[in-house]
């Protein structure tokens, strides 16, 4: 794939993003359906850009993706990861109550964890710790519109305290385990889903506190 595609890759996502935090403000009943392609649009902008040449790197991309999946399928199941839940529709097909787009966002997530911590760390357990309070910054942001974006939901109404302490503990050891391979990717393109995905529930989040748009 030639540079110039990759880089108009990238500025279509960004559009998809800005437009996407913008329309479902107004319209979210016509952007919720469009989720699941959001996020495999996103995965092919990250990965395109990373050494898919590598064995080992795609080696740890899909096995964080397998793990993250049933790591929720347990999760889900059981309630003793992340507390009592079950996925809406809007992440599309689900195989024993999940969706199966969620094993995309677990790699994904580890991924730019792993590469924007790099920014400021290559000691393995502070770039680990970093990357695990980057995620779960991202995570509780998610988690304040999940619901209403019909992602998931809690049983108790909301996320408790050991579903962000879950996933601290979780992506920390995941990053720890595989970040020799994940950091040699683009620690550019990383910060720039990253920021991207703090704008789009960012935004929707502070809209849902002020009620700046009411749809």
């Amino acid at each position: 794939m030639t540079q110039a595609v990759k880089k108009y890759l990238l500025y279509f996502l960004i559009l998809v993003y800005v437009s996407g935090a913008i329309g479902y403000l107004f319209r979210p009943e016509f952007f919720i359906p469009f989720t699941p392609f959001t996020l495999i649009l996103t995965c092919l902008v990250f990965v395109i850009h990373q050494p898919i040449s590598s064995i080992k790197y795609v080696f740890s991309f899909l096995a964080l993706a397998l793990v993250g999946f049933f790591i929720e399928v347990v999760g889900v199941k059981t309630g003793k990861v992340f507390g009592n839940y079950y996925y809406g529709n809007a992440l599309g097909y689900k195989i024993w109550e999940v969706p199966i787009i969620i094993s995309l966002n677990w790699a994904l997530l580890v991924n730019i964890g792993v590469l924007t911590a790099g920014y400021l760390s290559s000691q393995p357990v502070l770039l680990s710790l970093i990357a695990a309070l980057t995620i779960s910054f991202l995570d509780f942001l998610i988690e304040q519109v999940a619901e209403g974006m019909d992602y998931w939901r809690f049983l108790e109404g909301i996320a408790g305290g050991h579903n962000y302490l879950s996933w601290f503990l979780i992506t920390f050891l995941a990053s720890l385990i595989f970040h020799q391979r994940l950091i040699k990717g683009d620690k550019k393109i990383a910060l720039i889903i990253l920021s991207l995905q703090v704008f789009f529930f960012g935004i929707i989040y502070i809209n849902k506190l002020f009620n700046f748009v009411s749809s």
